[in-house]
């Protein structure tokens, strides 16, 4: 004999809730992380473009060092608006620090803070508990 009610039985079970981005948790760190990243990369065009003045940059060594100082000056730029946005909680934030932190970590320079970024990015995937 059954011990539980009929209504009880009869109720439908809830459905997992969708997982929007708006409701991953994004660790509060993440932003230190690719600021850090950020000034890492933009120092690292600084020093590149200290090359741009030697005999030797010209031709494809020259657009080797433009490209360098261009790309790295960029991804460092985009890890600071990361940075602001996920301190200021926009919803932009996260999709620019996924940008940001990938960019970072394939200049080299920003892996510093790319790498972090990145791990703390995949470990927030789940949305938290409440």
């Amino acid at each position: 004999m059954s011990r539980t009610s009929p209504v009880v039985a009869e109720a439908p079970r809830a459905e997992e809730p969708v997982q929007t981005t708006q409701d991953r948790v994004t660790p509060n760190w993440i932003w230190a992380a690719l600021l850090a990243g950020a000034v890492v990369t933009i120092w690292w065009a600084w020093f590149v473009s200290g090359f741009m003045d030697e005999p030797s940059a010209v031709g494809r060594v020259r657009s080797v060092l433009w490209t360098s100082i261009c790309l790295s000056a960029l991804s460092g730029l985009a890890g600071a608006g990361g940075a602001v946005g996920l301190l200021r909680r926009e919803t932009w934030a996260r999709p620019i620090a996924w940008i940001a932190a990938t960019t970072l970590t394939l200049s080299g320079a920003g892996a510093i803070g790319g790498i972090p970024a990145l791990v703390g990015l995949l470990w927030s995937r789940k949305a938290g508990t409440p």
